[in-house]
């Protein structure tokens, strides 16, 4: 059943941009590169003027289909307009930005998603054109390259024999293999910020139920979109919490959307557990690539089993 569950297409892409000129960018950079994605692809793809509400292409609407998530079904507990066909990071906090300094973030793409790739590469490149940040920072896509260090994209050349999504279930036993080879620690170290909401509550420290929890619904979120269609395992054994360590994190972004900042928060550290479950080893592996908790399209909720 876990394989069945974890039989989700991926793929997970690093852009390598190259700035053009001494620049100050924001530290927190994945909400000016979602944001920037975001207008580009309006500007290119809306043939409405925005209006979505009275839009006769709605059902078309590349814009829809690349930023926000349509689903034929949905499990009962989603809201709104979760985005899950797409998540991006960016760890680089630097400000500071000299002419000829490369940042480096990772686009991952899931499902059907998978396929408009090059709407996304288009929207990025569009993107350094123009400016990313209030500075209006410019920069060329210098490279774009897989998870095992093949480039898809060099030079301006597309060499699509290198895009080869795969299953997260792929990812899982490499994983596994890793940590039966070097010995799994049982910590979680959250390299940025889980923002989740359990028993009505936002955590201020972690959970391993809460945790538990909220990636069992994430991988049904995904497999729903790749219409795969299972209930998410159930809570059965609750791994004991023997250390932890948590700060808070706040991240301000401008959404165009409301035009106005918005702060998301969150909590950092990691987590130890006493043991990972056998029946729960996979699900946890497959979490650092899905991530978990709100605001996963902005780059909350990695992280990594150590």
């Amino acid at each position: 059943m876990e394989k069945k569950r974890l039989s989700i297409l991926y793929i997970k892409l690093q852009f390598n941009l190259l700035f053009e000129e001494d620049t100050i960018l924001p530290e927190e950079k994945v909400s000016a590169l979602r944001g920037g994605m975001g207008e580009m692809l309006l500007r290119q793809n809306c043939v409405s003027d925005r209006i979505c509400e009275e839009c006769v292409f709605e059902s078309a609407c590349i814009v829809r289909k690349t930023m926000y998530t349509y689903m034929e079904k949905k499990p009962s507990f989603m809201q709104g307009n979760d985005s899950v066909g797409y998540l991006i990071e960016c760890e680089d906090y630097r400000k500071n930005i000299k002419a000829g300094d490369t940042v480096t973030f990772y686009l991952t793409l899931f499902g059907n998603n998978i396929v408009y790739f090059g709407q996304y590469v288009q929207a990025f490149s569009q993107l350094g054109m123009y400016g990313i940040g209030k500075n209006k920072s410019r920069y060329i896509i210098w490279e774009i390259k897989n998870m095992f260090g093949q480039s898809i994209l060099k030079n301006d050349i597309i060499q699509m024999e290198y895009f080869i999504p795969e299953y997260i279930s792929d990812y899982v036993e490499r994983r596994k293999k890793e940590l039966y080879l070097y010995g799994c620690q049982n910590t979680l170290i959250f390299h940025t910020p889980l923002s989740l909401k359990f028993h009505g509550e936002y955590l201020q420290k972690y959970s391993a139920e809460g945790i538990l929890t909220a990636l069992f619904r994430r991988i049904q979120m995904l497999d729903y979109f790749c219409e795969i269609y299972l209930d998410y395992p159930e809570c059965e054994i609750i791994p004991e919490i023997i250390m932890q360590s948590v700060k808070k994190k706040r991240i301000y972004r401008y959404s165009s959307t409301q035009d106005s900042k918005i702060c998301l928060t969150g909590i950092e550290g990691f987590v130890t557990l006493d043991k990972i479950p056998e029946e729960y080893l996979g699900y946890i592996l497959a979490g650092e690539i899905l991530h978990i908790g709100k605001n996963s399209s902005f780059g909350f909720g990695r992280y990594e089993v150590r």
